[in-house]
């Protein structure tokens, strides 16, 4: 609806009115921080001046003085630190300060509340709020409802009453642009001059546009775990980064964003959306990948796979010989089965009896077998493994001292009256020595008896697959048993760990006790959840038990066709009193057109909605030769670029293909990046891309590459080429050569 002059004069005068007052807030921020970096600077004139070099012989009580003027400095730091993201506020505050107004009149109340809603609260000298932040409970409203009963939940209670006006702004530089009343329904006018733009280098934040269905996600705490299944481009990642900065602003006195983690598909994507938290005011949390971190904890002995080699491997080594056993084993190692036998293993290996002897010095018995084996199993029965045969050696290892200190001060006395020593130190060195030397054997077998090592566990593992198969009474033909079983222990004798294998090891070694600690983390945010298999669910829970999770995927977007979720009914541990699952039913990436056409590689229906913002129907182009696909290819690009499309997103199927495309672009003067890794960055204009480093992505224009039969050619890949045609924003184009794949038959 359009808002007449006198609304608008009364508006301009309202902006104003928060403009001076941001501006006032802004200068006095700017002469504290001006202030505080002339104390920093004073601070460090009388450290100099007082205390000058700073040196052992000048006592302690310089280095205390000298720890005191750190103290203070580091405490001017953060202060400084705090002042700067607070004019960071202000300018932001100045350049566009709200986008919304709720006018709500509270039961009982006479008076109807004017509600401005921007990234950030602004209150007055008199304490009144001008602007209210997106966060606060209140503007919950904006987001929830629209005009007539309303209601939100704040610490006092459920405040009840009615909206009678809600209105949208767009802001920039000071001025509006427009402005119009709405009931924020899904087509509205500001969320349609959004999703029409060009994408960025970086995900933006989306706070003036946060749906209903969004917003649910975004404030939902009435449970500790929540599932988002979502479909493409349905917001999923945006919606948990709000989520985080909703956290972090309500929770702002229990957690920082030190307690929280994400877990991305890859650094790419990390890259990509590092600037959302940034644009609300808010520090990012720790980003990593489920690849990063196993590869930290796994350590530097072996040779690793990267989830991304093992991708590359899937979809461009189908004529290699022993491609058919290596996809045996992904399959046999990723199933809930192997999960159920990983436990039972676990199990044997605890309990299992152990080669444990009687330590014996110099005839006499230190501790027996019998002793040991107590301890084990008894004693210390409540430690994990790894730290209950630590703790056994420390124990033995104890045991010993006293015998090993009486047969050193024996050899001394023996050294001492030999007469060939003179100094005291020498002969004390030379007895240990000698003591040590005939100790060794004694050492060595303790070692061997508490040693831990995990790779043998896991060989263990394999050599009697048989008898936990037969336990569990799982049945498995025994040819394809012996394949897996050859298969693992030549790569793990060959020092070579495949992905598959690391996440087993990794869940070893922490049901082993060997878990970092995670305490400090209070939620965990896991992305692309549909590509994580059952046993990685079961690591994040032991490493994260007590944290509250996010979890977001689309089971239609499973890139990875034998390691992934399959369903969430597979992730195990999470309490179902405990767990909520919430769909995103709307796509707002792609147009109508591309949308519609991507679902139909699905092979079910899917019924999500989405924003009807039209444009081209996707092309999919055919060519005889490859020579006149590249020159359509060059010639697409230019025409889009003159568009003014500013990405450009090349989708090849394999890393090798985008490396082989890459070099023909450039050796045709075309300004080309690319992406072949997973920690490669991301960066706007013409980019080259393998298909499964594309997820999570979006483009202004998306070019799949070779979509023939021969390329794309496998039921396993329907889910990979789905996920890549929904990259596209504005424009999709399929090339292929001679015959089309049969996924989109």
């Amino acid at each position: 609806m359009s808002v007449n002059n006198y609304e608008w004069n009364l508006e301009n005068e309202w902006l104003e009115k928060v403009l001076t007052e941001a501006k006032r807030q802004l200068d006095q921020k700017r002469h504290a921080k001006d202030k505080l970096k002339k104390d920093a600077i004073e601070t460090q004139r009388e450290l100099w001046n007082d205390l000058g070099s700073i040196s052992i012989e000048n006592g302690l009580d310089q280095l205390s003085d000298f720890i005191s003027f750190m103290d203070i400095m580091k405490n001017q730091k953060r202060n400084h630190e705090f002042t700067q993201k607070l004019e960071e506020k202000y300018e932001r505050m100045l350049e566009s300060p709200y986008f919304g107004r709720i006018d709500f009149i509270e039961d009982k109340e006479d008076s109807t509340e004017k509600c401005y809603i921007g990234l950030s609260n602004l209150i007055s000298e008199d304490f009144d709020f001008l602007i209210y932040d997106w966060r606060a409970p209140i503007s919950s409203m904006f987001y929830d409802c629209e005009t007539g009963r309303a209601s939100y939940e704040c610490p006092e209670g459920i405040i009840s009453g009615e909206i009678t006006g809600k209105r949208q702004y767009k802001i920039s530089g000071g001025k509006i642009e427009y402005m119009f009343d709405s009931n924020l329904s899904i087509d509205d006018e500001m969320l349609q001059e959004l999703l029409s733009k060009n994408s960025d280098d970086k995900m933006k934040a989306i706070v003036t546009t946060i749906q209903r269905e969004q917003n649910q996600v975004i404030r939902n705490e009435n449970y500790k775990n929540l599932i988002v299944q979502g479909a493409a481009g349905s917001g999923k990642t945006s919606v948990a980064l709000h989520r985080i900065a909703y956290l972090l602003y309500k929770h702002r006195d229990k957690i920082t964003p030190k307690n929280i983690i994400i877990f991305s598909p890859n650094n790419i994507f990390n890259d990509y959306i590092s600037n959302v938290l940034p644009q609300l005011g808010e520090d990012n949390m720790y980003q990593t990948t489920f690849n990063d971190y196993m590869h930290k904890e796994l350590g530097d002995e072996f040779k690793k796979e990267t989830s991304s080699e093992m991708m590359e491997y899937i979809l461009d080594s189908k004529d290699k010989l022993i491609y058919e056993d290596r996809v045996k084993s992904i399959k046999f190692k990723t199933s809930l089965e192997f999960t159920n036998i990983l436990k039972e293993y676990i199990s044997y290996v605890e309990t299992m009896d152990r080669d444990f002897e009687d330590i014996i010095v110099r005839n006499k018995l230190v501790i027996s077998s019998d002793e040991i084996n107590k301890l084990f199993f008894n004693d210390f029965s409540e430690l994990p493994i790894k730290r209950r045969l630590k703790k056994l050696k420390s124990r033995i290892e104890f045991l010993i001292e006293p015998y090993e200190e009486a047969w050193i001060n024996e050899v001394y006395e023996e050294l001492f009256e030999s007469g060939d020593y003179i100094e005291r130190e020498e002969m004390i060195e030379e007895s240990t020595s000698i003591v040590k030397k005939s100790l060794k054997d004694v050492y060595n077998k303790i070692s061997q008896m508490t040693e831990f090592n995990l790779i043998e566990i896991y060989k263990g593992l394999f050599k009697n697959l048989d008898t936990f198969l037969n336990k569990m009474n799982m049945k498995y033909e025994n040819s394809l048993i012996e394949h897996i079983k050859t298969y693992s222990i030549d790569n793990l004798n060959a020092n070579i760990l495949n992905y598959e294998d690391q996440v087993a090891l990794l869940y070893l070694k922490c049901a082993f006790g060997h878990v970092p600690n995670t305490s400090q983390i209070k939620y965990i945010i896991i992305d692309e959840a549909q590509d994580y298999t059952p046993l990685q669910y079961e690591i994040f829970y032991q490493l994260f038990k007590s944290a509250k999770m996010t979890i977001l995927g689309d089971i239609n977007q499973s890139i990875n066709p034998f390691m992934n979720v399959g369903n969430y009914n597979n992730i195990y541990n999470l309490s179902k009193s405990d767990t909520l699952l919430i769909n995103l039913t709307k796509t707002y990436r792609s147009t109508m057109e591309i949308t519609k056409f991507s679902r139909n590689i699905l092979i079910k229906d899917a019924d999500d909605g989405y924003v009807e913002r039209h444009g081209d129907e996707p092309k999919v182009v055919g060519f005889s030769d490859k020579n006149h696909m590249n020159e359509k290819l060059i010639e697409d690009i230019i025409y889009y670029q003159q568009k003014n499309y500013k990405s450009i997103g090349i989708i090849t199927k394999t890393a090798r293909q985008t490396e082989d495309l890459y070099n023909f672009l450039k050796d045709n003067d075309m300004d080309v990046k690319s992406i072949k890794k997973d920690d490669d960055s991301y960066t706007n204009g013409i980019l080259v891309i393998p298909s499964y480093l594309a997820k999570g992505l979006e483009f202004d224009v998306v070019l799949i590459y070779d979509a023939s039969n021969k390329n794309y050619n496998s039921e396993d890949e329907r889910l990979l080429f789905y996920t890549c045609c929904t990259r596209a924003l504005h424009v999709l184009n399929i090339y292929y050569l001679d015959e089309i794949t049969s996924l989109l038959k």
